[in-house]
């Protein structure tokens, strides 16, 4: 705080140049990119376009399975290693489920104009370890003969509610739900996806990009073991 020169005010001239004198101020960025409210739901719909891929290798795993399907029955008589079938179905459901994503990428980055901060080789990093997440956890799911591909595709919107994918309520939320009790939405995958292209948007560094991408990979991972140790255990009394 400061007060004025009382000699200032018996000389007009002083007094003008006090008042006319001006601040020069620097406009400065925190983030890469101005900020750009609508990326966010686009963002999360890439999440719950992933999750829903997951649907994919849920119906190829419960096809392989010998008391669900003719073509299962056979896999199983014909003696072929359980794990290279289960390896063998995840492989195609992730090549169709990141081709898929590939697309809907494809048309947010160039027909929409979505920004995804310039790094479109990155982004497709993010896709791969998305798709991979998504057909573990399908596969860990379609280990159970009777489970509804609705089932999964009901938790996926339900996980999608805490990416802000459904409006400025569903932003709120989210945003209350990451500030006060982050590893919950770090435990959730749909979270992580939005997160890897925020974090591809908006941070110089690309580590929080790669702590999100170590996180699905665990994820996929996890589902993996559970997938492989459930098919393994699997018994059928008559084909």
């Amino acid at each position: 705080m400061y007060e004025r020169d009382p000699s200032l005010l018996a000389d007009p001239n002083a007094m003008q140049a006090f008042e006319t004198d001006a601040v020069s101020t620097v406009r400065l960025a925190v983030t890469r990119t101005s900020p750009d409210p609508s990326v966010r739901y686009y963002y999360a719909l890439l999440g719950m376009a992933a999750g829903l891929a997951a649907m994919l290798a849920l119906r190829a795993v419960q096809r392989t399975q010998g008391n669900v399907s003719a073509l299962g029955a056979r896999r199983v008589l014909g003696g072929v290693p359980r794990w290279k079938v289960l390896v063998a179905t995840i492989s195609a459901s992730w090549a169709c489920s990141f081709a898929c994503l590939l697309l809907a990428f494809a048309y947010m980055r160039f027909a929409l104009g979505v920004d995804f901060g310039g790094r479109d080789g990155w982004c497709l990093v993010a896709l791969a370890a998305s798709s991979i997440m998504a057909s573990a956890a399908g596969a860990f799911a379609g280990t159970f003969p009777n489970l509804q591909p609705g089932i999964v595709s009901a938790i996926t919107c339900f996980l999608s509610l805490f990416t802000g994918l459904y409006g400025s309520s569903a932003q709120e939320l989210a945003d209350a739900v990451s500030a006060n009790v982050p590893w919950l939405s770090a435990a959730n995958p749909m979270w992580e996806i939005a997160h890897s292209f925020y974090s591809l948007l908006y941070y110089d560094s690309l580590w929080p990009f790669a702590t999100s991408c170590l996180v699905l990979s665990a994820m996929a991972a996890a589902f993996l073991v559970v997938a492989a140790l459930r098919m393994r255990r699997q018994r059928y009394e008559h084909l």
